[in-house]
Formats: structure tokens, C-alpha cells, sequence
């Protein structure tokens, strides 16, 4: 393993009149490393630590910008490093042992900035339109990040100080939010953020809490609407080793698409809306306890639910929706297009129109409605059409793509079967549909085991091309065909 932190042991010859180098030019020619950067805090406790053990020295040494490697603490004691994916709904993290590689604990938390909006356009106007709209949301990331560190090291019982290194995953938005750039131009044509490759960054520059001499390293973005997150999730699916074409689909508010081999690859993104995680519907939530998983609906229409961790059904996740609409689909309660069948079993008439009735107790019932249906079909809808169009741009068919990937809060959950039937993927054997579960922070803690990486995250940064899919006519062409279930043109659908 050589993680992107790592410690290290020294046994330095002792000064003397004949050979009165430094203490630190003394410790980077024990190390061989003459381009070390020793940080100030370290210079000041370098000499007394010296003398008091006889010239032998153990420390942490850190990556740093263009192999620049640095000191991040001397003395005995345990590393750790935080990987995170920055979503704009959820925040997901993870602690890493970096002695061992073991992941020792994982954390979730919704990303507070969905106070300012549910989706990252909302939240860029109000970041422009509102006088301290930018610095607002610059805090609260920040105090977000803050918070899921805190959690995993109070469950470790680890120091502040031991955390050496935070390896962050994101979109392009949430990592302009999280450094504090202005977003201003990421949403109008020609669509350019500050940076690409913000790279490695102070703690102390971001107010983040961990070691101060730490590191904190960010993914590069491709683009205003692909990010690092897609990057990572590039890393965890290894598609830039394949000879064959294979597709990787991150499922969530955003839909971002990569497809390519290991000579090329072309990125894109399109909204997925909240219909595709918890904003999904009025009896919406995250995928915890109670959260409705699995909808069967039998021959004689009577339905049963699935939820996460067995408890009473309390809400629909992103993945019950998938599996509702595509099990009132087969069941024949939903036409073509989505509506809902008057007389059918469940099918209610309410104030707010025509709903299902997935679920009623002595407390509540639990209806999704004619309205949510349709978002749900357009958001599906929006998903094949990116999918579609990032494959025939570069003259794939669907038959010619080897393995398709699906991760993110939706996609490394739904089954293949819902998938299918309601053409969110093309017609294709389930050997060819594989999940990861969480494609973006397993590239964040991967990086974080092997510093290696950093070279391939180079080679993916030249092979990746960037489709703006805001230009692109053909998209609104195709969209409307796949508002129907599966499609209006099976064709289309042949894998």
C-alpha cells in the first residue's frame, strides 16, 4: 500500500563541527528527499525532538502538488484520512486507518445548503443574487464537512490532529462552494468555472478540522456540470483501464454519464431533478429505516412493500419509485405515458388530483400523485436521452458497449428488471448492468490508499472530453419519445 500519507522512520548521524548541516537539511538527506517541505510548526519542534531521541525520527510525510511532498508531523502516533463525497443533497464520508487501508467508519448527513435550494441552480442564484448568498453557502458547506469529520473521529475516538489527510469528491458547484469561488459564470453559455483542478489545499485556507499541516485534495472537474465526483467514480470503475467501451452512470439530483476505453472518454451531465432521491415525491425520503425500497404489485393488484430495515413504511426512496412506476407499468394501473387509470385498485381521487395509494395506517396514508408520476417520467426520461446521445456521439450503438455502470444515491440500488421495463437502460442482459455502490467516495478512499493515483487522475484528465449538453439540439429532439414507457420507439431500446 502506499497511501497518500505515509510514515516514516529516520536514524540521522549526529551533528558535529566537521558536518554542521541543518537539522532540516540533515533530516530531507536522511529521507533523500531534498525537495521536502518542512512546514514552519515542524521546524519549531524539530530540533528539541532530535536531541531528545538521539537523532532517530518518526513523522508523517504527506503528497503534495507536483510530487512537492511535505512533513506534516513528527512523532509517533496513528494516521487517518477522511474520504468525502460532497453531493448536492447528501454528504457521504468515510474514515480510513492509513496504516492499515481498513475503512473504520462511515457517515451520512443531508448537505445543509438544501435550505437555499433543493437543486445547484437555485442555489448558484441565490449564491449571485443575494448579498451574502455566497458566503452563506460557503459556511455551511464548510461547517457540513466540519461536522461529518467530527462524527467519524468521535466514533474512532481519534484526534483532530491524527487526521492527516481529507480527499474530497464533488461536483463542480459543491467544490466552488466548499473553496469559496464565485459561481457566476458556471450556468451561462460558454458554461466556465474558475478552475479544473483545484488540487491540493491548506486546511487552514478552508477552516477545515483536521491536522493544520494536513492535506486536503479535491478531484478535478471536466466541465460546469461534471465534476470530480464523476472523476472519482471514473477511478472506482477502472472504465480508463478497458479495452471496451463501457458506460458509468451516476444516478442522482444530477445524471452524469462517462463512456469510453482506456483511449478515450467523453463525459456529460444532464438533471436528474429531485425525482431521483428524496425530493422524489410528497411522501419522499432518504433511503433509511422505513424508507419504501420494493414495490410488488400481483396479478390481482394487491401490493406489498419492502422497506430498509424491515420497519413500517414511513416514506418512498428514490428506488421504491423506480420499482412503484414500473410495477404499476406491468400491472397495467399506468398507461404508456404514465397515467394513472381511473377505477383501477388504489387509485384515488384527491384534492391535488388522480394518486396511488401505496400505504395507509391509523396514522397517515401514503399517496403518490399524477404530478409526481410525470416528473418521475421526465427526469427517466432526461436519463436514457443523455445516455443516448454521449453514445451515438461518439458512433457507439448500445450493443457495442461492454458493461454499464451504475452508481450513485439511485443507481447502485434500483434493480435491473425496473430499470429495464422502464427503458431507463437500453433492452440488455442483467450480466451486462453492473452497481457500484458509492463509485465517487470509493475513488476518494482508493486515492487515499494509493498516492499512485494521482498519475492515473492525470491520464483520465487527458483522455476526458467534455459534451455541454445545455448546446446540444439533438437532445430535445430525443427526449420526448422517451417520456413513454419504455419508449415510443422500441428501436431506440435495442442493446
Amino acid at each position: 500500500m502506499t497511501p497518500l500519507v505515509w510514515k516514516f522512520t529516520a536514524a540521522l548521524p549526529a551533528p558535529s563541527l566537521t558536518d554542521n548541516a541543518s537539522d532540516a537539511a540533515r533530516l530531507k538527506a536522511a529521507l533523500g528527499q531534498p525537495h521536502l517541505h518542512c512546514p514552519l510548526s515542524v521546524l519549531r519542534a524539530l530540533p528539541a525532538y532530535l536531541r531528545a531521541n538521539n537523532y532517530e525520527i518518526h513523522g508523517v510525510i504527506a503528497a503534495g502538488q507536483d510530487g512537492h511532498n511535505k512533513i506534516v508531523s513528527i512523532g509517533r502516533q496513528g494516521s487517518y484520512g477522511v474520504a468525502l463525497d460532497i453531493g448536492s443533497t447528501n454528504i457521504w464520508g468515510e474514515l480510513i486507518d492509513l496504516d492499515t487501508g481498513t475503512i473504520l467508519f462511515k457517515e451520512v448527513m443531508t448537505n445543509p445548503q438544501t435550505r437555499y435550494g433543493a437543486d445547484i441552480l437555485t442555489r448558484i442564484f441565490y449564491s449571485i443574487q443575494e448579498s451574502d448568498g455566497a458566503a452563506a453557502l460557503h459556511e455551511c458547506l464548510v461547517a457540513a464537512v466540519n461536522a461529518v469529520i467530527k462524527s467519524l473521529r468521535d466514533r474512532a475516538g481519534i484526534a483532530k490532529e491524527t487526521v492527516h489527510a481529507l480527499v474530497v469528491a464533488a461536483n463542480t458547484t459543491m467544490t466552488h462552494f466548499l473553496l469559496n469561488l464565485p459561481v457566476n459564470n458556471i450556468p451561462v453559455s460558454p458554461y466556465i468555472p474558475v478552475v479544473n483542478a483545484p488540487g491540493f489545499q491548506s486546511p487552514v485556507a478552508l477552516a477545515i478540522d483536521i491536522n493544520p499541516e494536513g492535506i486536503i485534495y479535491l478531484f478535478p472537474n471536466s466541465g460546469s456540470y461534471v465534476g470530480g465526483d464523476i472523476v472519482s467514480g471514473i477511478v472506482a470503475s477502472a472504465i480508463y483501464k478497458s479495452d471496451a467501451p463501457s458506460v458509468l452512470i451516476d444516478i442522482g439530483t444530477n445524471v452524469e454519464i462517462a463512456v469510453g476505453t482506456k483511449d478515450w472518454i467523453l463525459v456529460g451531465a444532464g438533471a436528474g431533478g429531485p425525482a431521483f432521491d428524496e425530493g422524489i415525491a410528497g411522501i419522499g425520503g432518504r433511503a433509511a429505516d422505513g424508507a419504501i425500497c420494493v414495490v410488488s404489485i400481483d396479478p390481482s393488484l394487491n401490493v406489498t412493500l419492502e422497506t430498509i430495515g424491515g420497519a413500517p413504511p414511513s416514506c418512498l426512496c428514490g428506488t421504491g419509485m423506480v420499482s412503484l412506476v414500473a410495477g404499476l407499468y406491468e400491472a397495467g394501473i399506468i398507461e404508456q405515458n404514465g397515467a394513472l387509470i381511473p377505477g383501477k385498485q388504489n387509485v384515488i381521487d384527491t384534492a391535488l388530483g388522480l394518486g396511488f395509494l401505496l400505504h395507509e395506517d391509523n396514522d397517515r396514508q401514503l399517496i403518490v400523485y399524477q404530478t409526481e408520476i410525470n416528473n418521475f417520467l421526465l427526469s427517466k426520461a432526461a436519463m436514457f436521452t443523455l445516455l443516448s446521445v454521449m453514445t451515438h456521439t461518439v458512433g457507439l450503438a448500445f450493443s457495442d458497449i461492454d458493461k454499464f455502470i451504475l452508481t450513485g444515491a439511485l443507481g447502485s440500488h434500483i434493480r435491473a428488471k425496473d430499470v429495464k421495463t422502464l427503458g431507463l437502460l437500453p433492452d440488455i442482459s442483467e450480466d451486462r448492468i453492473v452497481h457500484i455502490e458509492n463509485a465517487s467516495l470509493t475513488g476518494a478512499g482508493m486515492l487515499l490508499r494509493d498516492r499512485i493515483l494521482l498519475d492515473d487522475i492525470s491520464v483520465i484528465t487527458n483522455l476526458i472530453t467534455y459534451k455541454e449538453m445545455n448546446e446540444d439540439t439533438g437532445f430535445m429532439n430525443e427526449l420526448q419519445g422517451a417520456m413513454f414507457i419504455p419508449h415510443t420507439d422500441l428501436a431506440k431500446l435495442k442493446g
